[in-house]
């Protein structure tokens, strides 16, 4: 268990999540993945105003994805 987690909200929060379904949990993951890429995107904006939004996105797929890949068109 986490340690800034209590047992009881641990508890609640499974309670939740097995309550939302496989197709819930899915959605949940990709919602949180895409807010983790706009945040990161932003934050690269701030670092480098400069950067127009699609060399920002760039960037930020570098740094997960294998370099080829990213700088393929979308």
């Amino acid at each position: 268990m986490p340690s800034d987690t209590t047992e009881a909200a641990q508890r609640a929060q499974l309670a939740v999540w097995r309550r939302l379904g496989p197709e819930g949990r899915g959605r949940l993951a990709a919602e949180m993945s895409e807010d983790a890429r706009a945040i990161a995107i932003q934050g690269e904006r701030q670092r480098h105003p400069e950067l127009s939004e699609t060399e920002a996105r760039r960037r930020v797929l570098q740094c997960g994805w294998d370099a080829e890949l990213a700088r393929r068109p979308r």
